[in-house]
């Protein structure tokens, strides 16, 4: 976490996980955890669990113990992930849509 964090700001933004990702000692530190690093920004989404643009180390540990071993940890949690935010959206839209309903039902005469 330390050598990621080039700032010693106590979080990681995606631009010093893209910068440090670039190093073969990081890539290969990723790699002896079964972590894909091909796909840098769909990796910092899944360790940024509060979804805070930032990684702090809380987040780090606990992502990539949750995200270790074989691809189909990465696959659930990107799935987990995108639940979270649909059911957000989802939730969203249909607030709008209850708000209009009710809107139009009220200038009826």
């Amino acid at each position: 976490f330390m050598e990621i964090d080039s700032d010693s700001s106590g979080s990681i933004t995606i631009q010093e996980f893209r910068e440090r990702l670039q190093d073969e000692r990081m890539k290969a530190y990723f790699d002896s955890l079964g972590l894909d690093t091909s796909d840098i920004w769909t990796l910092f989404k899944l360790l940024d669990i509060d979804q805070g643009c930032v990684i702090e180390l809380d987040e780090f540990v606990n992502g990539c113990l949750r995200l270790k071993g074989t691809a189909k940890g990465v696959d659930m949690a990107k799935l987990c992930y995108e639940h979270r935010w649909m059911s957000k959206r989802l939730g969203q839209f249909m607030k709008r849509t209850d708000e209009a309903l009710n809107f139009l039902l009220s200038a009826r005469p």
